[in-house]
Parts: structure tokens; C-alpha cells; sequence
């Protein structure tokens, strides 16, 4: 019984890290245009939890998908929206666009933009719409400096 449980053990930690929302993760994913470097993060809840993710084209591409948290009869907003990026003593504004392909919000910006190096360097971000349908998303930032410069590496 005993050696069953430390076999079990592993296991049991993966399960638990994974379902407390792991850090940051990066590889190479398909894109419609063939393999892209790409770091992403998921949140806690939901069975399809929120994410964000990030890849590098001609410009950094950030991705927020709300998984399962948009709710039931809730459409996405198509136009430009203003999400908020609160890394705690710093509040970001990003305007994001709804991309009906993946059903994620985007948006673009240079290598050296500043909510970059809070990503990189905040412990965790809470994603909003001020006055929008869905709820406040938290995602922890851990291992997001070495992600993020893995995409970094192949910006154009």
C-alpha cells in the first residue's frame, strides 16, 4: 500500500498545480500559417479557463480568450474594447479587438511596449472591461519572463 502511494504522489501534484493555474508555459504551436513560437498562461476557473497568450509576427500579438467565463447568452463584443491590465501599483489600458476565428480578443504592439515588461516582471494581472458583461480574471505571472522572451527571440 505504501509504494501505491508514492506512485500516486506525482500525480497527485500534477493534478493540484495544474487545477491552482500553472505558470507560464511556451512552445511551438500550429498556426494557420505553419509552427509559431507561442507563451501562454491559463486562469483558474471555468471548464475551459481564461487565457492569455502571446506570439510574434510583425508585431507582438497578445491573445485574451475567456474560455467558459463569458456565461451563457453573453455575445462578444465585436467592436474595439478597452481592457484593463492591473498588475497591482500599475494599471494598463489596451485596446482589443474581437478576432471571430479563435473567438479571442488581440491585440498588436512593438517588442518594447511597456506592459511587456509587466509581464515580465509583476507577480500576477488581473484582466478587465471596466463596465463589460464578464468578470475580473486573475493570472499569475510566474515563469511569464522566461515564456516571454522565448517569443520574443522571434520577433520579426
Amino acid at each position: 500500500m505504501r509504494l501505491l502511494s508514492l506512485a500516486v504522489l506525482p500525480i497527485a501534484l500534477t493534478l493540484a498545480t495544474t487545477s491552482l493555474g500553472a505558470g507560464w508555459e511556451s512552445g511551438m504551436m500550429e498556426d494557420e500559417g505553419g509552427p509559431v513560437m507561442q507563451a501562454w498562461v491559463y486562469a483558474t476557473n471555468g471548464d475551459v479557463p481564461p487565457e492569455l497568450r502571446m506570439m510574434c509576427g510583425d508585431q507582438v500579438m497578445l491573445r485574451y480568450g475567456q474560455g467558459t467565463s463569458l456565461g451563457e447568452g453573453v455575445e462578444p463584443i465585436r467592436d474595439p474594447v478597452d481592457f484593463t491590465f492591473d498588475f497591482g501599483d500599475d494599471l494598463i489600458s489596451l485596446s482589443m479587438q474581437y478576432e471571430e476565428m479563435d473567438g479571442a480578443y488581440a491585440a498588436y504592439f512593438e517588442p518594447d511596449a511597456l506592459i511587456l515588461g509587466f509581464l515580465r516582471s509583476a507577480d500576477s494581472v488581473a484582466v478587465d472591461v471596466p463596465n463589460g458583461p464578464w468578470p475580473v480574471q486573475e493570472f499569475t505571472l510566474q515563469g511569464s519572463s522566461k515564456a516571454i522572451a522565448a517569443v520574443l527571440k522571434t520577433c520579426d
